[in-house]
């Protein structure tokens, strides 16, 4: 009877562990066929899944989506990301790029040069020499749709540290008018200021930069003629804008530019061409003043900055030429109330010789009724001792970048494109009752183009001005001084 008591016990208890073991089987199997069934569950109550790595992102095969669920990792990012590269006929696409500069600069000063740079934020009149970042930009440029294309664009060296340069969509091919851009970016004013620092032969641009509003928040269109001989480009922008592409007032600040060109010819691949160019344009100056000169570095065009704008770290390479507060609204001639730019312009390619000039005739209508005219321009020639010649775009009328006939490279260390270039530069902001200085300065120049994205630069300056002996000031004597200015410059983009 004990036995059979037993034996009924280890049946039962066989039964049990088979039953339990059985239930753990079924019960896993039943649990993956109604996870099979369900597509969307609608809460994940176990391990998160882990977001779209960077990876993923850059693949040109479509990306798998994770369930829809809390990702509290993913709050803000998008469910499926673009595809970034590799992805050609696909949309939205982004290309990235940059460029830095690392420049020294050097001067030498009389003491007479010195006394008329004081200022309030110069108190010795001093111009300081230094090394560091003249540039330093990332960009990011594509399209989002065959017909919207766009780009953004910050420099950490600019004034505002960092500065907004380009931000802006080109809306393409739109009836009658060609290419729609609206955003922030360079308006229509000057083939140097237009043809990219980057290909530009010297370290920095001429005078006439003090005139132009360069990049200004706005609309424009711009096309060329089927023959691409012909282009034209015209906008409408605010008059102002802080460094990062922002403009509040309620006082004036609008602008028109319109610009021409004709290309009367172009042979030989580009290696001889004759260009012409034409601007008109008017601005009404932010609440009711403008000042001439606020911003070094073209007049000597040579400078560095150090510090953010407008803080008690900053200092520059100050202007030689400025308006100070004349033209303000606060001033002594009760503010502008605008002022217009009449713009020529020309370039010659002949092989590895190259010629430009340009000038601008500044009518500035000021509050008292008076009309001071300022005016500026230079002329420059560059010549390729290693037989390159300058590129010319044909669709916007600027120029693009040099290609070497030899690049500099391991065994072959001094190839590259070998450059001398010269130029003469000249501003006046003295007319009428207004007295903001008169510059002539040349620079002599030399470039070696390592390769295409490689470049070293060597320039000096000799400057020649009159001013007034306060700065800025149209109640004080003129006087004539003279400086010296050299600079080096290392550049890379890609």
């Amino acid at each position: 009877m004990l036995f059979l008591q037993l034996n009924l016990v280890r049946i039962l208890q066989i039964l049990l562990i088979t039953g339990f073991i059985e239930t753990i089987i079924l019960g896993k199997c039943n649990a993956e066929e109604v996870a099979q069934t369900v597509e969307e569950p609608t809460l994940i109550t176990g391990t998160l899944v882990q977001p779209v790595s960077l990876l993923e992102r850059f693949q040109s095969v479509p990306i798998q989506t994770p369930p829809v669920g809390p990702r509290p990792s993913q709050y803000a990012e998008p469910m499926v990301f673009p595809p970034i590269m590799g992805s050609k006929g696909k949309y939205p696409y982004v290309q990235m790029g940059g460029v830095f500069q690392v420049n020294s600069v050097f001067y030498s000063q009389t003491q007479s040069n010195r006394n008329t740079q004081i200022n309030s934020n110069n108190l010795s009149g001093d111009q300081p020499d230094g090394t560091g970042i003249r540039r330093a930009r990332l960009t990011a440029f594509g399209s989002v749709a065959e017909n919207v294309d766009y780009r953004f664009q910050f420099d950490l060296g600019g004034f505002g540290r960092p500065t907004v340069t380009d931000v802006y969509m080109d809306i393409l091919e739109v009836p009658y008018l060609g290419h729609v851009r609206i955003g922030h970016f360079k308006q229509p004013f000057s083939l140097e200021e237009l043809t990219s620092f980057r290909f530009n032969p010297f370290l920095d641009r001429s005078s006439l930069f003090v005139f132009h509003p360069f990049r200004r928040t706005g609309v424009g269109f711009f096309d060329w003629s089927e023959d691409k001989k012909t282009t034209w480009y015209v906008s409408g922008f605010r008059g102002f804008n802080d460094f990062y592409g922002n403009d509040l007032t309620d006082v004036g600040g609008y602008g028109f530019a319109a610009r021409g060109t004709h290309c009367l010819y172009y042979e030989n691949e580009g290696k001889d061409l004759l260009h012409f160019g034409a601007i008109y344009s008017i601005l009404g100056p932010s609440n009711g003043g403008i000042q001439f000169g606020r911003f070094g570095g073209n007049s000597p065009e040579l400078g560095l900055i150090q510090g953010q704008f407008e803080t008690s770290s900053f200092r520059q390479n100050q202007s030689m030429v400025n308006t100070g507060s004349q033209l303000s609204r606060g001033g002594i001639n009760k503010g502008t109330a605008y002022y217009q730019d009449f713009h020529i312009e020309t370039a010659l390619v002949r092989g590895p010789f190259s010629f430009q000039a340009e000038g601008d005739i500044v009518p500035v209508r000021l509050n008292n009724g008076s009309t001071p005219i300022f005016s500026g321009g230079y002329f420059f020639m560059t010549w390729f001792l290693t037989g390159e010649h300058r590129v010319y775009d044909r669709n916007l009328a600027l120029f693009d970048r040099v290609i070497p006939n030899n690049n500099s490279r391991k065994g072959h260390p001094f190839g590259g494109a070998w450059e001398l270039c010269a130029r003469l530069n000249y501003i006046t902001l003295d007319s009428g009752s207004v007295k903001g200085g008169t510059l002539m300065d040349p620079t002599f120049g030399f470039n070696w183009y390592m390769n295409p994205y490689t470049k070293l630069s060597f320039n000096y300056i000799p400057i020649y001005l009159n001013s007034p002996l306060r700065y800025g000031d149209q109640t004080s004597p003129s006087v004539k001084t003279q400086a010296n200015a050299w600079g080096l410059q290392a550049q890379v983009d890609f």
